[in-house]
């Protein structure tokens, strides 16, 4: 969540406004509701962190945790939550999906995005790409893939790295339409030594 998020850092690094980038169009996407997402500007890290679900407070009802959270909560790191939609918007859910071990050290770590729009904006880009829910799953793709998350492991779209890996179509039965997009991230752990421990 937090390299998605693609927040300036101790180290000097500042994201630029460029939509080559695809965690520039993934944050697009997720704030702006309205047609043309990409021409906006590039939401600041306050209006980054604003979007992602606070466990302490699941019920936006004070007028401080609206302040805080003005567009309401588009990205979990959750499987379910129990807050009800009262608003048209886009969300994703990410979380731990099967874990399939590989050997006594290493695993291929499931991980899982459900990316769901209202029905009413999931065709509003206004752009070539058509379903709003596809180009963000294409941005969490080009953003994830191959990338080493903090030393963890390396994530991975292949299906010969997790045999879940994919994407389909879902939706929640409701106001929502959208993709699920399973990803991997392969993992292998460690002591302080550099040891190999078992899993």
């Amino acid at each position: 969540m937090n390299y998605l998020l693609d927040l300036p850092d101790r180290n000097g690094y500042v994201p630029t406004d460029d939509n080559r980038h695809p965690r520039v169009r993934l944050m697009k996407y997720l704030c702006y509701d309205g047609a043309n997402p990409l021409s906006e500007k590039l939401p600041t890290a306050a209006e980054k962190l604003g979007i992602v679900f606070d466990g302490e407070a699941p019920v936006l009802d004070t007028e401080e945790q609206k302040a805080k959270h003005p567009k309401g909560y588009r990205l979990y790191p959750l499987e379910y939550w129990g807050q009800a939609q009262t608003m048209a918007q886009t969300v994703v859910k990410v979380y731990i999906g099967r874990v399939i071990p590989q050997s006594a050290f290493t695993a291929a770590v499931g991980i899982y995005f459900d990316i769901l729009c209202n029905y009413g904006h999931e065709t509003t880009t206004r752009t070539d790409n058509y379903a709003r829910s596809f180009d963000i799953e294409q941005c969490i793709i080009e953003a994830l893939n191959g990338v080493n998350i903090g030393g963890a492991g390396v994530v991975s779209f292949d299906r010969g790295a997790h045999p879940d890996n994919g994407s389909r179509a879902i939706y929640d039965q409701g106001m929502n339409v959208g993709r699920r997009l399973h990803m991997s991230l392969a993992w292998a752990d460690s002591d302080e030594n550099g040891v190999v421990t078992t899993f």
